[in-house]
């Protein structure tokens, strides 16, 4: 009986597939139909567009654009006409109104002066100059003479007042740097920022530095942003060497702080700042200058940098001091 019932059912079960096939291909076949259709009427609608888009422009570019009346021909005289020395020009305002110059009149008569001989020859005579009082001499003569150029001032960076002045009046570290460093702050050191400061200049301030800070054991310096934007690789890492030799010459010692690539460099400037950072990486390791690696820190972090995606902002600052601050224990700094 079972087997019976299973030799029944297995027909029963195959019609019932082959109804459910034909169901899904009826529908694939409507839904197919249905997506031709609609994409006719799309582009349909798109020619539609196109063509008033076309439209719109045409008009709107004769209405700009107005053109010009066509020229009415001249009625024939027998008279000759004379070959007259003006051309008669026709402008456009900027409302589009046409406007016309008018010729100067026609004068028939050719009229000189008889005595232009003897007056050029009394005016070549000097015997015969008389000197024109000071209210008639021409505007060329009476101006006076302007003063030679001044030769360009020296470059002179100023410094800002620290906002955060140190704890202690005998800081035992100096960082000096351009805008990057205005909100870091290191404990029992002193911050000189030096907007647009480049690294020719911070080595300028160094005998300053280390006149007014005499306790200072290290100087930091962070800069050379301002110089990639001049894009000479060569005379910045000479720069670079001459600052830290200047300030290893001083008895101090020199922590570099590495360069921060900026959230709004170029493909460019990036290149450089990279160039610059491997470069001072293997220098300060020849000549045994602790070195601080912030290109890691700050690559590709955007919430880091200001609005304007190249000075840091609050947490920026903090970072840049935290790194500072570990490289400092780690080269035991006195606290």
């Amino acid at each position: 009986m079972d087997t019976l019932d299973c030799s029944c059912r297995g027909p029963l079960l195959l019609h019932e597939a082959n109804m459910v096939i034909d169901s899904l291909k009826r529908d694939i076949r409507r839904l197919t139909n249905d997506l031709v259709r609609k994409d006719t009427l799309i582009s349909a609608y798109g020619s539609t567009l196109r063509a008033q888009a076309q439209s719109r422009i045409d008009m709107s570019f004769q209405t700009k654009f107005p053109e010009e009346p066509a020229t009415t021909s001249q009625p024939a005289c027998s008279t000759p006409q004379q070959n007259q020395p003006w051309t008669e020009v026709v402008a456009r305002s900027q409302r589009g109104v046409l406007r016309r110059f008018s010729p100067p009149p026609f004068n028939p008569f050719n009229l000189s002066n008889r005595y232009s001989v003897l007056a050029d020859s009394n005016v070549a005579d000097p015997a015969h100059t008389i000197p024109l009082p000071p209210q008639h001499r021409s505007a060329e003569q009476s101006r006076p003479t302007a003063p030679p150029p001044k030769p360009p001032a020296p470059r002179r960076v100023a410094r800002e007042r620290p906002r955060h002045p140190p704890s202690s009046t005998r800081p035992v570290a100096v960082l000096v740097g351009s805008s990057m460093v205005r909100h870091v702050t290191l404990p029992r050191s002193e911050t000189w920022c030096l907007p647009g400061a480049r690294v020719e200049d911070v080595q300028t301030r160094v005998p300053e530095v280390v006149e007014q800070h005499p306790t200072a054991s290290a100087i930091v310096v962070h800069v050379g942003s301002n110089d990639i934007r001049l894009q000479q690789s060569e005379k910045l890492k000479s720069d670079f060497t001459s600052l830290i030799q200047t300030i290893l010459a001083t008895g101090k010692k020199c922590i570099v702080s590495g360069p921060i690539p900026s959230a709004c460099f170029s493909d460019m400037q990036f290149s450089c700042i990279r160039q610059l950072h491997a470069w001072l990486v293997g220098y300060c390791s020849r000549e045994r200058v602790p070195f601080v690696d912030n290109f890691g820190s700050f690559w590709r972090r955007r919430s880091l940098f200001a609005r304007d995606g190249r000075h840091l902002n609050r947490a920026g600052a903090s970072l840049l001091a935290s790194n500072l601050e570990l490289a400092l224990e780690a080269h035991h700094t006195p606290r």
